[in-house]
């Protein structure tokens, strides 16, 4: 990353390593690793995370779509496959979680939605403005977790 001083205010040149970060599916994964490893008693339990260092990545020839769709096809079948039970408990239990949070908080959005509707006209605009927050919120969301 470089930082350049023009005339019309700093520039900065973003290169494709610095575009290279940990997905949050690596995230996820690594998260369920670590309380399923926890759970079964294969690690102990530390207050912080073990720092991982960073990784260095060559740069092949571009392959064509196809042959990138083929080799992450193939790749992620044989993650899914080889899943340890510790991998496969982390995962449900954080499943489990965002499942539970989701719904509580769609059930509090109900109620308030639907208390909102007993206040008339001001009621059912402000529910308007307050789901038109919701999927904005979710869409912001979205795209920063979904950017390659």
């Amino acid at each position: 990353m470089e930082f350049k001083n023009t005339r019309r205010g700093l520039m900065i040149n973003i290169d494709d390593e610095d575009l290279e970060e940990e997905t949050l599916g690596d995230k996820v994964l690594e998260k369920a690793d670590y309380i399923g490893e926890l759970l079964t008693g294969e690690r102990k339990l530390h207050f912080k995370l073990p720092d991982h260092g960073q990784k260095t990545i060559q740069k092949p020839k571009k392959p064509s779509k196809f042959t990138v769709f083929i080799t992450n096809f193939k790749k992620y079948l044989a993650k899914y496959r080889n899943m340890p039970i510790t991998r496969i408990i982390g995962l449900s239990i954080i499943l489990i979680l965002s499942i539970s949070l989701v719904a509580i908080t769609g059930y509090l959005l109900l109620l308030l939605l639907a208390g909102l509707l007993k206040l008339g006209i001001i009621g059912i605009r402000f529910s308007i403005v307050m789901c038109a927050l919701s999927v904005s919120g979710i869409l912001l969301l979205a795209s920063r977790y979904t950017r390659r």
